[in-house]
């Protein structure tokens, strides 16, 4: 079997890499250059012209993947905050730089192959350049890059990484020798929507006089010891029948794929890219160990933890019924609990201990998005202009509708949260070993949890020698990638 699946694995990556794009980077149509703006005052602005006259050309966006974000699609008469302020966002930069921004979203299984995959090899190897720009899915983006079908985000004028509004954390993680294939940032909200959480149900954790989360994470101890002698305070039989299930009160709700959360929690990662741009398996250490043996203890406390996925229970329907104190779930659920009647609260996912600096969020895999852009341009010019425009004014007018007022003001209702809220994105984790599915470790640690197994280091050791097969030929044709781009 194991056989049998290395074989299939290899003939679905060469088949990819058939489709390989040419190294060296492509345009069509013109060219104009422009003069940056520079700040008198040394304070962060748009460095590209405020506005310039494109003659109403169509600027178009490809969105594609698991979850088809459409952030740049809402129209005049959109009903929601967020929607208004992304509506607002393009009419800005429609209106300064008089370009018509369309988007096109297609949302569709994603896992190397998917629709943005298919549509933007097609397009770089046919020499056309139907979409300026792209948000497409990390399993996806992932395969575009190592194939050379993008352009370098760095090598684009205009385009200035290194400001706020673009994701450091992504940068850092997701360079290759300083080449920028893929990154995210305020240009869109798919990564914080997909965002790693802990809620908390607070009218349950003072009906019960429990430790305050809040202080625990100002404290730095909000740790996965104190997370689990927390998640053992609430647990009742509801409708008295000695059997624990939805119809009881759990101090946990467990969402399978929380497993990689609490990893990344841990400060570890599945594979990182070295100073010499190589992907490295990373996953398997004593921290990850430890990391693991602890979740599992905690996760597989039936009387105390329920893994909702394996019982078919909606986990809405039980939050919502305040029979859960904990829920292990994305930031992308929040909206939907307007309606709930007790308060709650967001928190980070626990450090692994009290030693352990910094609070680590996992952006999900297999829902992400990142920004791209095709090898083949028609304008590249207006692509660095209309990008950065993009996401300067996402920073300035989507961002609070989203982190002020879509979340904070209408769903979670206190101060603390803001905190929380800083800190996750603030601190957002970029696993290119599970975008890259190296392993795959993403799945076979969710399959773990699936099958209530604690063998991490058989898992591990099961799947290394193919991981590291992949890896030696996604290393490979990487570097050709990035050799364009660095002569």
């Amino acid at each position: 079997m194991k056989k049998l699946v290395l074989t299939l694995l290899f003939c679905l990556l060469a088949a990819s890499l058939c489709a390989c794009g040419g190294e060296t980077p492509a345009q069509t149509g013109a060219d104009a250059s422009s003069e940056a703006s520079v700040p008198s005052d040394g304070a962060e602005t748009l460095g590209v012209p405020e506005t310039a006259d494109y003659g109403g050309e169509e600027f178009c966006i490809l969105s594609a993947g698991n979850v088809a974000y459409a952030d740049f699609a809402a129209g005049e008469d959109a009903s929601t905050p967020l929607d208004s302020a992304q509506y607002k966002r393009r009419a800005t930069v429609e209106q300064n730089y008089k370009v018509k921004i369309t988007e096109t979203v297609e949302k569709a299984y994603s896992s190397g192959g998917g629709p943005g995959y298919k549509k933007i090899s097609t397009d770089v190897n046919a020499g056309d350049s139907n979409y300026d720009l792209a948000l497409i899915a990390g399993y996806d983006v992932s395969v575009l890059a190592y194939n050379g079908l993008l352009y370098d985000l760095n090598s684009i004028p205009g385009v200035d990484l290194s400001k706020s509004w673009w994701d450091q954390k992504a940068n850092e993680s997701l360079a290759v020798k300083g080449v920028m294939f893929f990154t995210t940032g305020e240009i869109t909200v798919s990564d914080n929507d997909v965002a790693f959480v802990v809620l908390f149900n607070k009218d349950l954790r003072n009906a019960y006089n429990l430790d305050n989360p809040y202080q625990l994470v100002y404290d730095g101890e909000w740790t996965t010891e104190t997370f689990a002698a927390l998640c053992k305070t609430v647990t009742e039989d509801l409708n008295q029948d000695s059997a624990m299930d939805e119809n009881d009160r759990f101090g946990l709700l467990v969402w399978d794929d929380s497993v990689m959360g609490f990893v990344n929690g841990a400060g570890q990662r599945c594979c990182t890219i070295n100073d010499d741009g190589i992907i490295e398996l990373t996953l398997y250490n004593e921290t990850t160990v430890a990391a693991l043996d602890k979740y599992f203890s905690i996760i597989y406390d039936t009387q105390y933890a329920l893994t909702y996925q394996r019982n078919g229970v909606d986990p809405l329907e039980m939050w919502q019924a305040d029979k859960g104190l904990f829920w292990l779930t994305t930031m992308n659920r929040i909206p939907q609990l307007r309606g709930m009647e007790s308060d709650f609260g967001i928190l980070p996912y626990p450090k692994l201990n009290a030693e352990q600096e910094d609070y680590y969020t996992t952006v999900a895999p297999y829902n992400s998005q990142f920004i791209c852009a095709p090898l083949v341009q028609e304008n590249l010019e207006r692509t660095g202009v209309v990008a950065e425009a993009l996401a300067y004014y996402g920073k300035q007018i989507v961002t609070p509708a989203y982190y002020d007022v879509n979340l904070i003001g209408q769903s979670t209702r206190d101060e603390e949260s803001s905190d929380m809220l800083e800190l996750i994105f603030d601190n957002l984790v970029f696993d290119i070993g599970y975008y890259y599915q190296v392993g795959p470790y993403n799945k076979e640690l969710i399959r773990m949890v699936q099958e209530r197994n604690t063998n991490f280091t058989s898992m591990y050791d099961s799947f290394k020698t193919s991981a590291e097969r992949l890896l030696e030929v996604i290393n490979t044709y990487y570097q050709s990638a990035v050799s364009g781009w660095t002569k």
